[in-house]
């Protein structure tokens, strides 16, 4: 049964394809019906926009008669406790503020001349209020709010609440947004070799020796747990080795906090707590009292250097869009005593610094334009 649904839906998208797309970008698109949408979807200002983007990047933005027969349509049949995705549909006001965020910090970071930046968009963009799962047995139901939502069968959705609406979108709205829309574009160029790494920052860094996640002496562990023998600590018994090398703990040797693809810091992966060191390198690996090896990364460790050089590119790019300067020098400052920690700090502001002005010299990306959304 799912498979002749999945050759029906195909049918009509291959339909769709050949009656909608203009290839030769002259004239209007006829008006069509596939999936249950009328397109365009009204005669509005905004509808000649969302045609006109329809033309130029295949992308069909839908925003009337989305319901969950659209927004549950997957690559894998649903079982019956996941989300049942449920929605309403936006005012003319909110269509605007949709259409600016698509225009501004979606198809404004990818270039309509280049086929791998159009195949990066999908089939449709759902323009929805208030998506949210209404179906009682599934764990998430009524717990919490889907701002964008990208594992659908062809389509993504954007969403906000009747109440972030009507009061405005917040500057942290609005900057998780950009960065969804933008950072994928970025990150696709660099993993297919059309972008390159600034010139000089693999030597900024040493990938080989294992790091540790943070650095604990045993002065500092003493005074937290002041009636344990010390051979709790020097044993590794509740110390392990990768916090006690004050040298190798990630931020001393120059990583920065890492950034998930949220643009959230990540501190617990798999049920290990990483404090934030990067994972895709090798930690140090504890040896307890009785020879036993245990490794605390969770990984996965990217096999070879330039792997892991690329990994800490994209972080430094993603705390560029996120961090400004002053915030950068507040969270990694180099007045401090600690002679270690101050090159480390030294070593995360010159990646930033350079992360920043290579991107705008090389390929006219501002990255500082993210951060700034935070400041307003």
């Amino acid at each position: 049964m799912f498979k002749k649904i999945k050759i029906f839906i195909w049918t009509l998208i291959l339909s769709g394809f050949a009656s909608c797309v203009d290839n030769d970008n002259i004239g209007p698109i006829e008006k069509v019906n596939f999936l249950q949408f009328d397109f365009p979807q009204g005669s509005a200002t905004w509808d000649k926009e969302i045609e006109q983007i329809a033309k130029d990047w295949g992308m069909y933005i839908i925003y009337k008669n989305v319901d969950s027969t659209h927004l549950n349509r997957r690559w894998t049949v649903p079982t019956y406790n996941e989300p049942i995705y449920v929605c309403t549909e936006p005012s003319s006001e909110d269509i605007l503020v949709y259409l600016k965020l698509v225009k501004d910090w979606l198809l404004g970071s990818l270039d309509k001349t280049k086929e791998e930046d159009k195949k990066q968009l999908p089939y449709y963009l759902y323009l929805v209020n208030n998506l949210d799962d209404g179906n009682p047995q599934s764990q998430t139901y009524k717990k919490r709010h889907i701002q964008f939502k990208k594992d659908g069968f062809d389509y993504w959705s954007l969403s906000f609440t009747n109440e972030e609406l009507a009061t405005g979108l917040t500057p942290e709205i609005i900057h998780g947004v950009a960065c969804a829309f933008s950072y994928p574009g970025l990150k696709t160029r660099f993993e297919t070799k059309e972008y390159k790494i600034a010139p000089g920052f693999a030597q900024m860094t040493d990938y080989e020796t294992k790091i540790g996640r943070q650095y604990i002496s045993l002065e500092d562990w003493k005074k937290e747990n002041p009636y344990m023998p010390d051979f709790f600590y020097e044993d590794n018994i509740t110390v392990g080795m990768c916090d006690k090398d004050p040298n190798n703990a990630y931020q001393s040797r120059g990583f920065a906090l890492q950034l998930g693809e949220d643009f959230k810091p990540i501190k617990n992966v798999n049920g290990e707590t990483t404090y934030g060191a990067p994972t895709w390198m090798p930690w140090i690996i504890t040896v307890d009292n009785y020879g036993i090896s245990i490794d605390h990364n969770p990984g996965p460790v990217a096999a070879t250097i330039e792997e892991r050089i690329l990994e800490d590119f994209m972080n430094m790019i993603r705390i560029a869009m996120t961090y400004s300067p002053e915030k950068i020098k507040e969270l990694y400052p180099t007045d401090i005593d600690n002679p270690i920690q101050q090159t480390g700090n030294q070593i995360i502001i010159s990646k930033y610094e350079l992360v920043i002005k290579y991107m705008k010299e090389a390929y006219n990306i501002d990255l500082s334009q993210y951060a700034e959304i935070l400041n307003q």
